[in-house]
Parts: structure tokens; sequence; C-alpha cells
């Protein structure tokens, strides 16, 4: 059984899973997890039915082909984010959810883009600016939720 197929199977599993539970919850409360579960699941099936195309075999000999080739994973990148991952929750409550989330992210990119054109690399940091503190806007403004500040904003 391939990847793919696997992976829908466990998805599907979890979306029984989510609907099951969300039956716990009031009328208005199970709305939203149950529409999530559907579409988990629907997407699922999808994914599971899919994988039986020739389209799909073909891509999946081409990415084990791929994979052949080249060497193993650089462990040194993800011990790195992973470094960047920790340092990021303990400096929430320090510096803010909004510096400590941009500096995690330019990290992040730094680590896991450092072989990439240099444009590229500052299309992505400017994109997660933008994104993070599109996020902390929303939280902030529309949401209202309370999110640490820290030294800075």
């Amino acid at each position: 059984m391939t990847k793919d197929r696997i992976a829908a199977l466990a998805l599907v599993g979890v979306g029984v899973f989510a609907w099951i539970e969300a039956q716990r919850y009031g009328p208005m409360s199970r709305l939203f997890p149950q529409v999530v579960a559907v579409a988990l699941v629907a997407l699922s099936l999808f994914l599971f039915a899919s994988s039986f195309s020739a389209r799909s075999r073909r891509a999946a000999a081409e990415r084990r082909a791929e994979s052949r080739e080249h060497e193993r994973p650089d462990a040194r990148g993800v011990v790195l984010s992973l470094l960047v991952i920790v340092a990021w929750t303990l400096l929430l409550e320090v510096l803010g959810v909004w510096t400590s989330s941009v500096i995690a992210f330019i990290s992040l990119v730094l680590i896991l883009r450092s072989t990439e054109r240099a444009a590229v690399v500052w299309k992505s940091l400017a994109l997660g600016v933008v994104l993070v503190t599109g996020f902390v806007l929303v939280f902030r403004i529309v949401l209202r939720v309370p999110l640490p500040e820290g030294l800075f904003w």
C-alpha cells in the first residue's frame, strides 16, 4: 500500500473520530467540528481514490527514483529548526508574540532556504512578516484574544 493510501485512511479515521467527539458538544458548538470532519473525510477519500490512478503511480515512481539519487536529509537543518521552535516558545512571554514570531520565521527561512537565490529568500521574508502581522492583528482586533506583548508589540 502506498503512503498516500495509508495517509488517506488515517485521515479518514481522524475525521470519523472528530465527528464522534463533536456529538458530545451542544447543537451550535458541534457545527464547526462536524464541518471540518466532513471536509477531512471527503478530501481523504478523494486522495485515496486518486492514489489508484496511473498518473499517481507514475508520480510515486518518480519520487522514489529521485529520493534514491539524493543524499540523506540535512540533519543540521532539522536540529536548528527544532532549536528555533523551542526558542520561539521560550521568548513568547519575553519579547511578545509578534516579535518572537517574526524572529522565528526569519530564522527558519534562513535555515531552510539557505541554498535558494537571494530574491526568493527576501520575498519569503517579506511575506512572512506580513502574514505574522496579519495573524496578530486578526487575533487582537477581530477575535479580541489577548496575546503576550512582552517588550515589543
